[in-house]
């Protein structure tokens, strides 16, 4: 008899352990809806139409210069301009065309290009948060992976049947650590995010610190002036 209710009281330990571990699963709705609280929540970003920022870039490590970006969520357009000693590269993108300009030679995007560039347009850097499911953005969880030796979601995000990007949040901030996507070219692009702040005159934060490169180097860092 003894030996019988040590077996039914190990089984129930187990199987509490078990449902705990089970309900403490999240689907990549809700990871993704608890870095969206986390950065200010859902109705704050509504509130934004225009996003704009301005800050110090180090490129290849060491050549510094500026950076300016602006995105407008109703007029559905952006640009950005980084400019130093020697340099200076600006770009155009709304719904119809878009230019890069780099020392005074101009590239006009394919409409190849364009269609990719449409939804980076639309979207935004964080105007889809606010309304992701109703623009058929569906998320993923792919697992889970280090960055910078913190544990982290990896989220899929689709936008009608096609990649957007992977993100990667923390699971102890639920802030995005790192965002993989592919240009409007084809390469591979990834952006670290670290040094998360509340915008001044908002309840919203938002990374003042960011590195951009490929998936085997960085090239880029960016600091955002407070």
């Amino acid at each position: 008899m003894k030996k019988i209710y040590t077996l039914i009281f190990w089984s129930l330990i187990f199987s509490f352990q078990f449902s705990s571990l089970y309900s403490q699963t999240l689907t990549s709705d809700e990871i993704v809806n608890k870095y969206i609280n986390a950065i200010g929540g859902a109705d704050e970003l509504k509130k934004i139409k225009q996003f704009c920022f301005t800050g110090k870039a180090v490129l290849m490590g060491h050549v510094e210069g500026s950076i300016t970006f602006y995105e407008d969520s109703d007029a559905k357009c952006m640009f950005s301009l980084i400019s130093g000693e020697g340099f200076n590269v600006k770009s155009y993108f709304d719904m119809n065309k878009g230019w890069t300009m780099q020392n005074d030679v101009k590239e006009e995007a394919t409409s190849g290009q364009m269609e990719k560039l449409k939804i980076t347009v639309e979207d935004g850097t964080l105007f889809y948060l606010g309304d992701f499911q109703s623009r058929g953005i569906k998320t993923e969880l792919l697992g889970e992976e280090k960055i910078d030796n913190n544990d982290c979601y990896k989220i899929k995000f689709t936008r009608n049947g096609k990649e957007k990007n992977v993100q990667y949040i923390d699971k102890k901030t639920f802030l995005v650590l790192r965002v993989e996507s592919i240009s409007s070219k084809g390469n591979p692009i990834v952006l670290n995010y670290s040094d998360y702040k509340e915008v001044p005159n908002t309840n919203y934060k938002f990374p003042y610190s960011f590195e951009r490169g490929t998936i085997y180097q960085f090239g880029q860092e960016q600091k955002l002036l407070p």
